[in-house]
């Protein structure tokens, strides 16, 4: 049954390609440029052969999708610059570009030798706030005893009250700085100051090589935590009243076709960039794998936006030439001797939702709203079409 079926197909497209021969030879004199593949023309014979039907626009109720363009983003809160708490000399560096880092990290050490100084100075500073304590305990022991004099006691108060909050304030500068107080304490001074991650993430610029002079404003490196991206997708100002927070969200990477996660819209902007004439959208990403995805990836984004009535034609309808989708409409009827020849005739289309088995279209040139279109083997016109154009 195979081999009966393909000798019909065969015998049906040589019965085309006949009659459309023919017909070119016709013309050969009138022919012009603007014949090449505007128009196709066979018998309803050459039509029931082949299995070419045709029909009329239907209104369906279709899942309505709009398309817009973007990239994934960081919010501000998941991306870092990696700075030092003081100013130093990088002396190593941990990382590399691209490496996978957790919060807190030593990712470098930064050499300071007046950070050895302070740590001197916090020595001193225990030393004296012990001795003055141990003045303040004995004045007051010798007050109790009658012994002592109340202005001196004040005094030793005084001058302990002063070394703690001096003690206290260089533990806060070790701290701030890098260096365990406690550490310093049992005699482990250092040199080289941890610099340590804030957020978890990749390292995406590493901005300093060993022996760079930094100070305490100098991004070392950037951290990006990409697993929290988002998508900002462009919709245009007349789609834009259908998009609401909550509708679902398919995209598609624009380099890594193969790469397509799931999202929903986040937050919808309600001012126009000058630029793009579009309002941004923002849409979360909602799937567990989009270990992939980096920020500054181009997107493509399709938008639930619920379902509507539109005009819809069979898949089966529409051809794609080039990038563009066309179908094919009756644009005339003639009689050839016993048989009737049917013009039929290309035009440009849009196409939008698809749902079991018909998609949207609208023309983009005016069409008669009862225009008969070709709803099935539309491929076969197209190809006639392209034969044409080759002769």
């Amino acid at each position: 049954m195979k081999t009966i079926y393909m000798t019909i197909m065969a015998g049906a497209l040589v019965i085309l390609a006949s009659c459309t021969g023919n017909k070119n030879a016709e013309n050969q004199n009138n022919e012009t440029e603007e014949q090449h593949t505007e128009e196709v023309e066979l018998t309803q014979r050459q039509m029931s052969t082949v299995g070419i039907t045709v029909g009329k626009e239907k209104k369906k109720e279709l899942g309505s999708v709009i398309r817009a363009n973007g990239e994934l983003k960081l919010n501000p809160q998941d991306k870092a610059d990696i700075t030092s708490l003081i100013g130093g000399i990088v002396r190593k560096i941990n990382v590399i570009e691209g490496q996978q880092v957790k919060a807190g990290q030593t990712v470098a050490y930064i050499e300071n030798m007046e950070i050895v100084e302070m740590q001197k100075n916090f020595l001193v500073a225990a030393k004296e706030k012990e001795t003055a304590r141990l003045e303040q305990q004995r004045q007051r022991t010798l007050l109790a005893q009658g012994a002592g004099v109340e202005k001196t006691l004040q005094q030793a108060e005084a001058a302990y009250a002063t070394a703690q909050a001096r003690l206290t304030g260089l533990h806060h500068q070790l701290m701030h700085s890098g260096i365990s107080p406690k550490q310093v304490a049992e005699g482990k001074i250092v040199s080289l100051v941890p610099v340590r991650t804030t957020i978890p993430g990749v390292v995406s610029k590493v901005s300093v090589n060993t022996g760079t002079y930094v100070d305490a404003t100098t991004p070392l490196m950037q951290i990006a935590d990409n697993s929290t991206v988002y998508a900002s997708l462009n919709v245009f100002e007349r789609n834009i009243s259908q998009i609401e927070v909550g509708q679902d969200v398919d995209f598609v990477i624009t380099n890594s076709p193969n790469i397509r996660v799931k999202g929903k819209v986040s937050l919808v902007n309600r001012s126009l960039s000058p630029d793009t004439k579009a309002i941004a959208v923002h849409a979360l990403i909602t799937v567990d794998n989009a270990d992939r995805l980096i920020a500054g990836m181009y997107i493509t984004g399709l938008i639930h936006t619920g379902k509507k009535e539109v005009s819809a034609l069979p898949d089966d309808a529409i051809v794609s030439v080039e990038g563009k989708k066309f179908v094919f409409i009756l644009d005339d009827r003639q009689a050839d001797g016993k048989e009737q020849m049917l013009h039929f005739k290309h035009m440009e289309v849009i196409t939008g939702a698809s749902e079991l088995g018909y998609t949207q279209v609208d023309f983009v040139e005016p069409v008669d709203a009862d225009a008969t279109v070709v709803t099935g083997k539309a491929f076969y016109l197209a190809s006639m079409a392209a034969d044409q154009g080759e002769h």
